[in-house]
């Protein structure tokens, strides 16, 4: 027979907190920078902007200083800043997003443009990869509308900023806050330079940039060819000099320079890594924040059979541009976006 009052000694003992980290703020300036932020943010007085705020934001101190450096310390246009999010968060109406939006289409988006994240960096950092050889956007732009697509991208960065910079920062035992994307352009073609396209990513780099500030690690892009020149010209304007300062750009001899940043068993075979996940690495989700029942997702067979398919053309050293094209790495960390 079991005890019942070691049962209840079981049941009430304490779970323990996950152990929380934070960015350590060293540099004079920008303590006092943030003493001066919260300030202001303490006095303001517009009763849609008080209404919008957080309540606890003076608390967090890993927040306000994001939008501080975005700004250079500028307590005036970091104010606006941080005041234009809360309203857009408002807008948006982030905490349903978070939660509960669903885009329908998310699989078949994924066939179109293949994307998904994929374990995390040396450092610790969550890695984001896209296939934008293989983007569609004829057919990406019928399964919803591009307020759609973005809400579908925006839960992303809600997911990003409240769910996987925390746990990669409990794995690493250190503060993480940043994603590290590894876009691949390798066969693309006009389609790329589609205007709704253009459109919807100067939006979404738009969102990053204004209401997740400095929430990118770094970015390579691979298999870069003169489309890619013409790609990057339409879109460069509406980047940051920070953003651009953080984009390499490779052709396709690039395999040492992500084993640089990722560990081989990490990094996709289809880059020159070792990893294999069942099902494709791009829709495995694989890292240290998947939760055991995403595997239990009713994914009908037709999707896991085209998955199949991309995953399997998906192969190391087989690329589609011509010498002529590639552009060629210049020194170790491939051409500075600036000069393209």
């Amino acid at each position: 027979m079991e005890d019942t009052n070691t049962n209840k000694e079981n049941n009430n003992e304490k779970v323990e907190e996950p152990k929380e980290y934070h960015e350590e703020i060293t540099d004079q300036k920008e303590i006092k920078a943030l003493e001066s932020f919260k300030n202001t943010i303490a006095t303001i007085t517009d009763k849609k902007d008080k209404a919008v705020l957080d309540p606890f934001v003076l608390l967090d101190n890993d927040f306000l200083i994001h939008f501080l450096r975005a700004r250079k310390l500028n307590i005036k246009k970091a104010t606006k800043m941080i005041l234009d999010y809360y309203h857009w968060k408002a807008k948006m109406n982030l905490d349903y997003l978070y939660t509960s939006y669903i885009f329908k289409e998310k699989y078949k988006l994924q066939l179109l443009f293949p994307h998904g994240f994929h374990k995390c960096t040396k450092d610790g950092y969550p890695l984001y990869f896209q296939i934008i050889g293989l983007l569609v956007p004829e057919e990406l732009f019928k399964l919803g509308t591009p307020e759609e697509i973005t809400k579908y991208n925006v839960k992303i960065y809600e997911k990003l900023e409240r769910d996987y910079f925390k746990i990669c920062s409990q794995v690493k035992e250190s503060y993480i806050h940043g994603v590290f994307n590894i876009m691949d352009f390798n066969g693309i073609n006009s389609s790329i330079l589609n205007k709704k396209l253009i459109s919807y990513v100067k939006e979404t780099l738009k969102i990053c940039q204004d209401y997740y500030p400095e929430s990118l690690a770094g970015c390579y892009v691979l298999n870069a060819s003169l489309l890619f020149r013409s790609f990057y010209t339409a879109v460069k304007i509406f980047l940051d000099a920070k953003t651009k300062g953080k984009i390499k750009v490779f052709g396709s001899d690039y395999k040492n320079f992500l084993l640089e940043k990722i560990d081989s068993k990490d990094l996709p075979k289809f880059f020159g890594g070792e990893c294999e996940c069942p099902g494709g690495c791009l829709f495995s989700n694989a890292g240290p924040w998947k939760k055991p029942e995403e595997n239990e997702e009713n994914i009908p067979e037709d999707i896991l059979k085209k998955r199949e398919e991309i995953t399997n053309s998906m192969i190391f050293g087989k690329t589609k541009i011509t010498p002529e094209e590639q552009i060629k790495n210049t020194g170790k960390g491939g051409i500075n976006p600036e000069d393209l």
